[in-house]
């Protein structure tokens, strides 16, 4: 299902969208004119749970920004990530380019979606540099963002660790929050020696999770999921970039 709009039908119009525009990093510091300018060109597209949003391999003639809902990004026939509405800053960043897209969107949930065509972007630009420049902070602002994470990972302590572990693995195997575990195994997949993962088992108590009898109980997912997450990762989502690490269905 694709209902698709024009700018004068949803959220209140061009002032809708407009309003959508300037709550996004990339262009929150424009002024109104502009922002006006740029909400008349976009519309507003509502993907039903399934229907794709964007194609693998086909090239990106409009920018997509998630309002809300969930997709899924698909390469080939594997999930390789999900993003969650509502996204500061661009779903694709190829889209500006006209590139191919490199994976297929996909709804996992309603999906509202804000799309800006790509060539009333360039038009825009080729009057001023108030948004080539806004659009540049937003991008710089969003490098940081994952310098920091890549940062966080590597310092992530024994518990964290095996917290994001245990979670991937449930995500895997749908475990129902029960998981099968080997202290041996783990110890290897850690880099971990099997008695210091026995000893965070038992710190995970408090975190929601019980060791019987070779079996991980994972009672409390948000409590895990936090333990897994690095600081910046929370930070931000508490913030303006939103980051799903850890997609896990509870039981």
């Amino acid at each position: 299902m694709d209902m698709t709009t024009g700018a004068g039908a949803i959220g209140g119009g061009v002032l809708g969208i407009a309003g959508d525009l300037a709550a996004l990093p990339a262009f929150a510091r424009l002024a109104p004119d502009v922002l006006s300018a740029l909400a008349a060109a976009c519309r507003i597209e509502e993907r039903a749970p399934g229907d794709l949003a964007v194609r693998q391999g086909v090239p990106l003639d409009v920018i997509q920004v998630l309002l809300s809902g969930t997709v899924a990004l698909v390469a080939g026939n594997a999930e390789v990530g999900q993003r969650h509405g509502p996204e500061t800053t661009f779903l694709l960043a190829e889209a500006p380019t006209g590139a191919p897209a490199p994976v297929s969107v996909r709804a996992l949930t309603p999906a509202r979606l804000l799309a800006l065509p790509v060539a009333a972007l360039r038009t825009r630009l080729g009057v001023g540099a108030d948004l080539a420049l806004s659009l540049m902070a937003g991008q710089a602002a969003r490098e940081r963002v994952l310098v920091e994470t890549v940062t966080a990972l590597r310092e992530l302590s024994l518990p964290q660790r095996l917290a994001a572990h245990l979670l991937r693995e449930h995500a895997e195997r749908r475990a129902g929050g029960r998981l099968e575990v080997d202290l041996a195994a783990l110890a290897v997949a850690l880099s971990a020696a099997p008695e210091d993962v026995a000893w965070t088992f038992a710190d995970l108590r408090r975190h929601g999770v019980a060791l019987e009898e070779g079996v991980a109980v994972l009672k409390d997912f948000d409590a895990l999921r936090a333990l897994a997450t690095p600081a910046p990762v929370r930070r931000r989502l508490a913030e303006e970039w939103p980051v799903a690490m850890w997609d896990v269905d509870t039981p």
